[in-house]
């Protein structure tokens, strides 16, 4: 799918409707970020059952399925945005309708193990999605700078282009590509292999991050990856930057994407500040964007929402 639907941009007064598709949601933080919400000018209203448990998982399977699916049929519900990330997405998948929620495009935000949810939007619903910051999480604690300056510009529809310096080239292949953008946090995105919802790379830039993995754990995904072919025909890879990854390791995780990528001709970026880290940059997916592997710079080249 290349055509993809963008979502009307927000303005103060509209109404964010909060969900929880994963882990359990701590109230004090689920708090902390709706206060910040709201301080920015909008309504919110959380999704039902948001602070239900089930052990590590926000509740059953089919609540958070239905609560989803219902802000996605409200047309006063003007963007979703997830409350955290943890482990559960995935179980929704076969328990929500790809083409009713096709009808109703809006912005849906987060990153984490909410990178199912944002591959199935873009691959089975055709809607562009937003890979960042989540209510009690990020914005919980307080966007600053660049984070809070890409998420809300972006998502307000001022935000329609930008470029952004990678830290490292690990290779420049030919330059610059230009592609639509997919991935999210790389132990969740493997998990899609082999799967009805299995990740599809070819033509696009895969951008790939996680947070406090062992080294050979790294290594033993992006394998993986590898060997199901969704390293081949990428336009390019973008990888964050992987905190608390391999600390203190024999092989490190830089070590490891120099191997694996090391005769590839398409051009391969790291560090780009996105997804766990302090930094967490907004990234659209599926609109166009370009890697340039010479100059070691991402950018933006379209508007991810509906222009007026």
């Amino acid at each position: 799918m290349d055509t993809f639907k963008k979502p009307i941009p927000l303005k103060r007064g509209d109404t964010i409707g909060v969900v929880a598709p994963s882990g359990a949601v701590q109230d004090e933080s689920l708090d902390a970020g709706v206060h910040a919400l709201v301080r920015e000018g909008f309504r919110v209203e959380l999704a039902k059952g948001i602070l239900e448990r089930k052990g590590y998982l926000a509740g059953e399977n089919e609540t958070r399925a239905r609560a989803l699916e219902h802000f996605f049929l409200r047309d006063d519900i003007r963007a979703i945005i997830c409350a955290r990330g943890g482990f559960g997405s995935v179980q929704l998948l076969p328990l929500i309708d790809a083409r009713t929620i096709s009808l109703h495009p809006k912005i849906f935000v987060g990153y984490s193990d909410v990178s199912v949810l944002l591959i199935w939007l873009s691959q089975n619903c055709g809607l562009v999605t937003f890979h960042g910051p989540m209510v009690a999480m990020d914005i919980a604690r307080g966007m600053k700078g660049r984070t809070r300056d890409f998420f809300w510009d972006t998502l307000c529809g001022k935000g329609k282009t930008w470029q952004v310096r990678v830290s490292e080239t690990v290779r420049p292949g030919t330059g610059v590509v230009q592609a639509k953008m997919v991935g999210g946090c790389l132990s969740t995105v493997v998990t899609t292999l082999g799967t009805p919802y299995e990740i599809q790379t070819i033509g696009r830039i895969l951008f790939l991050e996680d947070v406090g993995e062992k080294a050979y754990r790294i290594e033993r995904m992006l394998t993986h990856l590898k060997m199901a072919g969704k390293l081949d025909g990428v336009a390019g890879v973008v990888f964050g930057q992987f905190p608390d990854c391999g600390v203190g390791e024999e092989r490190g995780v830089a070590e490891i994407i120099e191997d694996l990528f090391r005769d590839v001709s398409y051009p391969v970026l790291s560090g780009l500040s996105a997804g766990h880290t302090e930094e967490n940059l907004l990234l659209p997916f599926g609109v166009k964007m370009a890697l340039d592997g010479k100059a070691g710079v991402v950018s933006l080249l379209e508007s991810p929402t509906v222009e007026s």
